[in-house]
């Protein structure tokens, strides 16, 4: 017991380590105003000051059409006040029709384990590719989806989504990426539970930033369901923010009490809105295999989160 408590310990330390150390390296190679971003958003007071520093730019008299979209139930005004106050709100669902088409494509193209370019493969053939590759798939993502899915394309130009968006940003919403992907059953390292967001923390994708998630297979306990801390984008500890690191459940639940933790269960189609400085995670699925998507709005576009890839160097395992 001893033992495994130290090795535990090690590889925390481990984990956080190298994720500070490939944020910077990310940041200072690709672009050092995302690093900037991310070294000062995660202060309410960088983000106020941002705020003001570009507030020429708030769009006081933004309208957009809300009749064209998918969500015709979803009343914009309501979703917003909840989300300024909890940092999430459920219940924005997708029409079958469109959970049908997504699904489609997920199960005839290509995606790639653990991210990798060079370890596509189809969906079906999961257990064969794990075989021949010899590593444990513990995602599938899915490249350049708006390109080659009608359907997400629409999505995340869908007027009620933009609208839900400019609202809550105050600004003019900019897409900042989709994403797509699936979770797979397997035992996990500590750092691979990292890596695939499967351990309390928030995001730092832009001093103000909302993602929409949809759920496209049906999510249970056995499936991995998205875990959000109500109002937590509101309130964190000083370590929190200094120390910014995966955190865990115990930590979370002492100081927001266990009562503030949201777990996300829901049919084939059910979607929520979030706003990323919440404390989340994806439960790491037991079971059953999870699909889901996600279509994220801010007000800066850094070219860090989409899924965009040169298809050239795209393969097939």
């Amino acid at each position: 017991m001893f033992i495994q408590k130290v090795n535990n310990y090690k590889q925390r330390i481990f984990s956080n380590l190298y994720n500070a150390v490939y944020e910077n390296y990310k940041g200072l190679t690709k672009n050092p105003k995302w690093l900037l971003m991310r070294k000062v958003s995660r202060f309410k007071i960088g983000r106020t000051i941002r705020y003001f520093l570009t507030r020429k730019s708030k769009l006081s008299q933004l309208t957009i059409d809300e009749s064209n979209s998918y969500f015709t139930n979803v009343n914009v005004n309501e979703v917003v006040n909840q989300l300024k106050e909890d940092g999430i709100v459920l219940g924005i669902n997708l029409p079958q029709c469109i959970v049908k088409e997504i699904v489609e494509f997920a199960e005839s193209t290509l995606c790639y384990a653990n991210r990798k370019p060079e370890l596509g493969f189809y969906y079906h053939q999961k257990e064969q590719a794990q075989i021949q590759t010899k590593k444990q798939f513990i995602v599938g993502s899915y490249f350049n989806t708006a390109s080659l899915c009608p359907a997400i394309n629409k999505l995340q130009k869908d007027t009620k989504l933009l609208a839900i968006a400019a609202k809550y940003l105050e600004r003019e919403p900019v897409h900042q990426g989709s994403l797509l992907w699936w979770s797979f059953p397997g035992e996990r390292t500590y750092q691979q539970l990292s890596s695939n967001g499967q351990l309390f923390h928030y995001d730092l994708d832009d001093y103000r930033f909302i993602k929409f998630f949809f759920y496209l297979t049906d999510v249970d306990k056995l499936s991995g369901p998205h875990i959000c801390v109500r109002g937590s984008h509101k309130q964190k500890k000083l370590s929190h923010l200094i120390l910014r690191k995966r955190e865990t459940d115990e930590d979370i639940i002492k100081y927001y009490g266990a009562e503030s933790l949201i777990t996300i269960y829901g049919q084939a189609g059910f979607g929520f809105v979030e706003d990323g400085l919440c404390f989340h995670k994806g439960v790491a699925p037991t079971h059953k295999n999870r699909l889901i998507l996600q279509i994220e709005f801010a007000t800066t576009d850094y070219g860090m989160q989409h899924d965009i890839r040169d298809p050239s160097l795209l393969k097939c395992i």
